[in-house]
């Protein structure tokens, strides 16, 4: 692996400790109109009933390459279009992607770099209180040490004229 990350989605109890500070004497009113209780309270709530129902419109690395391009390619992304849904509000959406650097290279002589990713999917059921981890989305990818070229290539007449011979 030549590096990874993550990205996630999901509520923060730091609303909480914000309140905690309020109580204390420290936010109050921010920039003169915004209750910050009004809105910790409005948060708290909302986590209690955290939907993590979400559609993955598109999901790629790299630079951004026309839907025909991509076509063209074969390069298909398995979450684009994806739709998730939980029930209950308390789901966990884990994505483990694994993504390869690809070079295509043209007899025209142009060079096309992207990548391309698997990906692995965990659901799970988060309880309130359970301390299994908190209701979200959660993406986690590796860039992997390894690369994929395609190289498009003729063969010569020889191989031509060997093969009709071959067909004879």
């Amino acid at each position: 692996s030549t590096g990874g990350g993550n990205l996630h989605f999901a509520p923060d109890r730091q609303w909480e400790k914000e309140g905690d500070n309020k109580a204390n004497g420290g936010l109050g009113q921010l920039f003169g109109f915004l209750d910050l209780t009004s809105v910790i309270e409005m948060y708290n709530e909302a986590f209690e009933q955290f939907n993590v129902s979400h559609t993955v419109n598109q999901l790629s690395f790299g630079t951004y390459l026309h839907s025909r391009t991509r076509n063209s390619l074969n390069l298909t992304s398995q979450l684009d279009g994806a739709v998730r849904t939980v029930v209950d509000g308390y789901g966990m959406f884990q994505y483990y992607l694994q993504v390869v650097p690809t070079v295509f290279r043209f007899l025209n002589g142009t060079t096309i770099e992207t990548f391309q990713y698997s990906v692995t999917e965990h659901t799970r059921h988060v309880d309130p209180g359970s301390n299994r981890g908190l209701p979200g989305v959660f993406f986690f990818y590796e860039v992997s040490a390894l690369h994929v070229e395609f190289e498009e290539y003729r063969r010569g007449w020889t191989h031509f004229f060997t093969g009709v011979c071959a067909a004879v």
